[in-house]
């Protein structure tokens, strides 16, 4: 599939230049969505991806388009238009998962009891990334299983807290600048509830166990799941395995501890922040397309952990990268279908929860309406005014819908030109 210059304008016969520059044609913003729309085809031609990357390449080219239609929004005093386009809706487009975000964070934050939290990082070594590439599904679900079975263990020691937690666990396998990078975000309840049905707290100050004890148990845990998965005949073992695993034996994995903390705008910060999130947002990547296509490139901004100081934010980096290696990376990131990458375990799970939340204390859970009536009353008191027109600060207005223009892709991509066979043209000979 060959591309062409997005401003070059094109009549609705499919691939069809008519030569000339058009401003009426849509103008780039540099998104995610040109960087596909310019060069998603050339991806699939040369690096043949599975059928779930193709769906999401073609989803992204055309979310918030006219592609998809929408509805137009007219002032009634001075006629001013506005459009807006409808959203792709795929679970893994940085362009639409705003609402999802949202909504999801409304419907969890109701199930939260109203007890402290604490936000737990687990993370696998690097090395185990090739061993991932290989047997993605298998790996994501160790990591999770593994973090959760360790709180558990730990968990029900009376030593620690002598209860059965809740755990709200959510998968990540990008860093800030687009690695791979294999970890969990957990929140986890500062204590749990005993065979009593009692709330129970943890017997250390400010943590469920002690960090190096959650570290060597993460590790454990998962070296013997991962034991146990190599067993199996569809497990793709790499040739080094077994040095990988025996390095990784003798190291401290990494999970990060941060202090329980009942604030409930610091839950809603953490939930918005890792909750449906995907490899980059539309606000960190630049895709600067210029005239000559050898010049296209894709900055992509990220926080610098390395030299962050004490007390201060990670300093802001900025690398650039060719289009199809920018693709490739956000692509690397995409799960496994039918993946779940948000689990519920413990005192979160539904079955457990049913089974329970008859017994337990009512002033442990939390009214699911609180922060819906706490918004709308502050809207009332606020006297916050309706929208307006950009244009005539108007309130009223005609909303139209707008159908879906099925070539406007076109402008984009060009299909190639399917020729039928060739004919061959025969003599007839006639012997006498």
């Amino acid at each position: 599939y060959g591309t062409l210059h997005p401003f070059m304008c094109r009549t609705k016969n499919h691939g069809q230049s008519s030569g000339q520059s058009d401003h009426s044609c849509y103008q780039l913003d540099r998104s995610i969505g040109d960087l596909f729309r310019k060069y998603g085809e050339d991806y699939i031609k040369i690096y043949k991806p599975p059928i779930q990357h193709i769906k999401l390449i073609r989803a992204i080219r055309v979310c918030r388009t006219p592609a998809l239609g929408g509805k137009a929004i007219i002032c009634k005093s001075c006629g001013h238009r506005k459009n807006i386009y409808l959203s792709c809706g795929h679970s893994h487009c940085p362009l639409c998962q705003n609402k999802k975000r949202q909504l999801w964070q409304e419907k969890l934050s109701g199930k939260f009891f109203d007890v402290p939290y604490v936000h737990t990082v687990f993370t696998i070594p690097h090395e185990l990334n090739s061993i991932a590439r290989l047997n993605p599904k298998a790996i994501y679900n160790i990591t999770m299983r593994s973090a959760w079975k360790s709180i558990k263990e730990l968990s029900s020691d009376c030593k620690n807290v002598g209860a059965l937690p809740g755990m709200v666990a959510v998968l990540h396998t990008f860093g800030s600048d687009m690695k791979y990078h294999i970890h969990v975000h957990a929140l986890i309840t500062y204590g749990g509830i005993d065979k009593e049905n009692h709330w129970r707290w943890p017997k250390h100050n400010k943590k469920l166990a002690p960090f190096r004890e959650i570290s060597r148990t993460f590790r454990d845990v998962f070296l013997k799941m991962l034991d146990k998965k190599m067993r199996d005949k569809d497990f793709k073992c790499p040739g080094d395995i077994k040095q990988v695993i025996k390095a990784i034996q003798i190291k401290r994995w990494n999970v990060r501890n941060e202090y329980p903390t009942a604030n409930t705008e610091v839950l809603e910060r953490y939930l918005a922040r890792y909750i449906n999130r995907v490899a980059i947002s539309k606000s960190r990547l630049e895709f600067v397309s210029q005239q000559e296509k050898m010049n296209d490139h894709v900055n992509i901004s990220y926080k610098d952990y390395r030299q962050q100081k004490d007390n201060q934010g990670a300093p802001l980096m900025i690398k650039s990268v060719q289009p199809l290696v920018g693709i490739n990376q956000f692509l690397m990131h995409v799960l496994p279908p039918y993946f779940q990458k948000a689990r519920y375990y413990g005192l979160h799970s539904s079955q457990t929860f049913r089974k329970i939340k008859d017994q337990i204390d009512q002033r442990l859970l939390r009214n699911n309406n609180t922060m819906r009536v706490l918004f709308k009353i502050l809207k009332y008191l606020s006297g916050l005014s309706p929208h307006s027109c950009d244009n005539c600060a108007a309130k009223e207005f005609d909303i139209r819908p707008i159908k879906r223009n099925s070539n406007w892709i076109y402008q984009f991509i060009t299909l190639p030109k399917h020729r039928g066979p060739p004919t061959f043209k025969t003599k007839l000979y006639v012997s006498f």
